[in-house]
C-alpha cells in the first residue's frame, strides 16, 4: 500500500495484531530486506529510495607530505653503504610523540 516498514511495524502494534515482544525493530526489518529475507525490494519502499545514506567523499587535492619511499634510488636497495635507513615515522594525533 506504499507504506514504509516503520508504519507497518507501528500499525501492527497499534491495532493489537502483535505484542511488543513479538515484533522486531524497524532497523531489523530494513536489514531483512537488504538480506533478501522479506519478499520485497528496496524500490518497493518509498522512504528508503528518497534517502541517500551512502555519502562517499573523495578528496581531489590530497596533501602530499614528502616523497614516497618507492622513489628512492636503486643503489639503496642493495644496502652496500652504511646510513641508508628505512623506517616509518608517525606522529600520533593524541600523544604528539
Amino acid at each position: 500500500d506504499g507504506w514504509s516498514l516503520d508504519v507497518c511495524a507501528n500499525r501492527s502494534l497499534a491495532i493489537g495484531e502483535f505484542s511488543h515482544h513479538q515484533t522486531v525493530c524497524t532497523r531489523t526489518l530494513y536489514n531483512y530486506v537488504e538480506q533478501g529475507l522479506i519478499a520485497i525490494k528496496n524500490y518497493d519502499l518509498p522512504e528508503k529510495i528518497k534517502r541517500n545514506t551512502k555519502f562517499h567523499h573523495v578528496r581531489k587535492n590530497k596533501k602530499k607530505l614528502g616523497r614516497s619511499i618507492e622513489e628512492r634510488p636503486k643503489e639503496i636497495d642493495q644496502r652496500n653503504e652504511f646510513g641508508h635507513w628505512e623506517c616509518d615515522l608517525v606522529l600520533g594525533h593524541k600523544t604528539k610523540d
